[in-house]
């Protein structure tokens, strides 16, 4: 009796450890230490805004419609800025030439919208937004950020 069991406690063991060694990953092959893609973001928001409710609820839309988010593959491996500099330069451009002008260009179609009373009568509006660009990983994802003052009737 005693030998059945040692019999099966040897079975056992076997199937126990054949269970753990074809569970394992055996591929020794080491991930990188970085993520091989970062986040752009070029967008704006308002921190103080003070004038017609929808007319805020339609600056909101319009920079949801219109920011800029993209990822871009770069491999890097401490995070130093050193290391973005050709992919951060890129969105730089984008924030100049593309995104602050476009939104320069929707503050004086507000202001047009204002001055044919689609907001009301005798509004005013007094509003300072932020324009900015930044990467979402590594050191000094900070690449531009102004602010922008909006005043109606100016």
């Amino acid at each position: 009796m005693k030998r059945i069991f040692t019999l099966a406690f040897v079975l056992f063991s076997l199937l126990i450890t054949a269970g753990v060694t074809s569970s394992c990953d055996f591929d020794v092959h080491e991930d990188p230490d970085h993520p091989l893609y970062v986040e752009y973001t070029i967008s704006a928001g308002d921190i103080s805004f003070s004038g017609p409710e929808q007319l805020k609820i339609d600056n909101q839309a319009w920079i949801d419609k219109n920011r800029i988010v993209y990822t871009k593959e770069v491999n890097y491996k401490t995070g130093d800025p050193s290391e973005f500099t050709t992919t951060d330069n890129e969105a730089i451009k984008k924030y100049q030439d593309e995104f602050l002008p476009k939104f320069k260009a929707h503050l004086q179609q507000v202001t047009a919208e204002l001055e044919k009373g689609t907001y009301g009568k005798n509004v005013q509006v007094k509003a300072t937004f932020y324009v900015f660009a930044k990467r979402g990983l590594g050191q000094g994802g900070d690449l531009k950020y102004e602010h922008i003052e909006y005043t109606y009737p100016e």
